[in-house]
């Protein structure tokens, strides 16, 4: 989804996909047959470097509003023209997860083409409420985790138990059923910034220590990342992530403000 010059902002989103003149069209105004060519670049791929395939957000109608002349194609990394950049994050230099992806001349089967043409905002906000799901489940593990390896006398803490409780009380409620998807922002904001205010006072409270890095804050789990018991300042750091990854914060509240709380725009 991400691309330089857009970040967060998915409507600006300048990737190209043209239909080349192998496509015809029905009356019902759906494409048949062709390829589409892409050209473009992304930014923030997570795991590119080891995808098979790119769900990929492309722009095949310029002259649209920007949320209307978006579609969704399914790339095969392996197509000429696809190329991938892993880059390191802050932590560690072998810490590649983000990619840059370069379209050039990409050409794409018509058949890849996800949901209707033109209509890739809808699948967009389909995804992004598995996503805020999946977020804020990892959030409360998260927060769980900082309740084990950073047990404190101080006020912060007790706001962390209570931070954990509530997202997750919430977030059942959320999975039962019957309620508005945008709720999901709720939970993703309160998870995501619970978990930075915490990971600071943790850092905060063991001092110089806490900058000790590398470094391993907790015991080790088969089932989870390195990444999660490393220092106190990587924790930190990659806390930053969680307000960013899915809509930032300040999308987060843009959201709640307007279909949650029903405030103007």
């Amino acid at each position: 989804m991400s691309e330089p010059g857009a970040g967060s902002d998915l409507a600006g989103l300048r990737t190209r996909a043209v239909l080349d003149d192998g496509g015809t069209v029905r009356s019902s105004g759906a494409e048949s047959g062709g390829h589409f060519v892409v050209n473009g670049q992304k930014v923030w791929t997570s795991g590119a470097h080891d995808a098979d395939v790119l769900l990929t957000f492309v722009r095949t109608d310029p002259a649209a509003p920007k949320h209307k002349g978006i579609s969704v194609l399914l790339i095969p990394t392996d197509t000429e023209g696809v190329v991938r950049r892993p880059f390191a994050s802050m932590a560690a230099q072998d810490d590649l997860d983000f990619n840059e992806v370069f379209f050039t001349d990409v050409r794409v089967p018509r058949e890849n083409l996800v949901g209707p043409l033109n209509k890739g905002w809808s699948v967009a906000h389909g995804s992004f409420v598995h996503e805020r799901t999946m977020l804020w489940l990892s959030f409360a593990e998260r927060l769980d985790d900082l309740i084990r390896d950073a047990p404190s006398d101080e006020e912060w803490y007790a706001t962390l138990l209570m931070d954990a409780q509530a997202l997750r009380l919430l977030g059942y409620r959320q999975l039962g059923g019957g309620r508005d998807p945008a709720e999901l922002s709720v939970l993703k904001l309160l998870g995501s910034e619970a978990i930075q205010v915490a990971s600071l006072n943790a850092l905060e409270d063991r001092g110089p220590e806490g900058l000790v890095h590398p470094e391993v804050t907790g015991p080790p789990n088969h089932m989870s990342i390195d990444n999660f018991i490393s220092s106190w300042f990587e924790r930190y750091a990659r806390s930053f992530a969680g307000t960013i990854a899915g809509g930032t914060s300040e999308i987060q509240r843009n959201i709640i403000a307007e279909r949650v709380l029903g405030l103007p725009r």
